[in-house]
């Protein structure tokens, strides 16, 4: 499956990419004049600018990464529509020095692990290459690739494709795939990405956003958390969502049950109305999600999470469906139970309603 491009739009030109290309490039043709004299100056080349244990020298994981391989022209296209596909969304997040200095880094790293793990030289920018798109993956955790399979073009989760290939080269570290690849480089770059990119967003360096993979991954332990509290530690994403209770808070209107529901009973089926608007944002249905959050908080205004439904509702009238009388009113109802993670993203809405 060769990816061809992505549902994330870089939000500017990707110079820092195009200029990686165009270097790689260059630099590709420059050894292929200078292998032409004997096999021998081939050899020499990679040698002296490739990675090798044997003749390491200091230069090396860097300048190995624009050498691929002489005999075949896919080695260097292969790993350049990769780079292009992922890297034009992790530039415009990263910005371009930091990109740059990423990019690097994450092919260092990658053809270090591989000469520690086989006496071989390496060269290609795979280890980088692979870098980029866990970063990718964490940046954009629900994005989908273009990809081509079979003379078509069909669309797949960024995150199984990323983890299909990763499974490969994981089979080809252990022995089941075919030599000449620098798996253990691929495994280590992928591992990079991820990690490092984590890092980033965790320390601010990185621009956050409500659908990253840290932001998900609090959401997902925010809301084991509170279904330990309310239904005890049985439960988890795999009970029924019932829809008694929902619907008794969703409909003020209708017959009062003979008995009135618990406090907790309520603040279940706030958190059910919740999280089935998470799921109207997730598939880009902003009106029917700022209505299911308007619903949860009004079913129970006081409820753990209540806050984060205003912030949710606020986030969809600013960025999503401008309203910013409904955005200011939903962003001065916030009270002390948003998180403290998501405060700078109150702030950051409330400065976009000034402005």
């Amino acid at each position: 499956m060769i990816p061809i491009g992505t549902d994330q739009d870089a939000k500017r030109r990707p110079v820092a990419t195009m200029a990686i290309v165009l270097v790689t490039a260059v630099a590709h043709l420059a050894a292929l004049a200078a292998g032409r004299a004997s096999d021998d100056a081939t050899v020499e080349l990679v040698m002296r600018w490739g990675l090798s244990r044997t003749a390491f020298e200091w230069w090396q994981p860097v300048t190995y990464l624009f050498m691929h391989d002489p005999g075949s022209p896919w080695h260097l296209v292969g790993n350049m529509i990769f780079l292009w596909t992922f890297g034009s969304a992790v530039e415009g997040r990263m910005r371009r020095p930091g990109f740059v200095l990423f990019y690097l880094s994450g092919g260092a790293v990658a053809g270090v692990v591989q000469i520690a793990l086989s006496p071989a030289p390496v060269i290609g920018a795979s280890g980088a290459v692979s870098a980029v798109a866990g970063a990718f993956i964490v940046l954009y955790p629900r994005a989908r690739v273009s990809v081509l399979l079979l003379l078509s073009v069909v669309s797949v989760p960024a995150m199984l494709l990323v983890a299909l290939y990763f499974a490969l080269d994981l089979l080809g570290a252990l022995g089941a795939g075919r030599g000449g690849i620098g798996h253990a480089a691929h495994l280590a770059g992928t591992v990079f990405g991820i990690a490092v990119t984590l890092g980033l967003l965790w320390a601010g360096a990185v621009r956050r956003t409500d659908m990253d993979l840290l932001f998900l991954l609090k959401q997902w332990s925010r809301r084991r958390e509170m279904r330990r509290a309310l239904d005890g530690a049985k439960a988890g994403p795999w009970v029924p969502r019932g829809a008694d209770a929902a619907t008794r808070v969703a409909a003020p209107g209708a017959a009062a049950a003979a008995e009135p529901p618990s406090a907790a009973s309520i603040a279940r089926a706030a958190m059910r109305l919740a999280e089935a608007a998470r799921d109207a944002y997730v598939r880009g249905e902003w009106a029917a999600a700022a209505d299911g959050f308007a619903r949860a908080v009004q079913a129970a205004p006081d409820a753990p999470g209540a806050d984060e439904s205003r912030l949710m509702i606020a986030l969809i009238h600013v960025r999503k469906l401008p309203d910013p009388a409904k955005a200011r009113a939903a962003l001065d109802a916030l009270g002390r139970g948003l998180p403290e993670a998501l405060r700078p993203l109150a702030d950051a809405l409330r400065a976009e309603l000034a402005a």
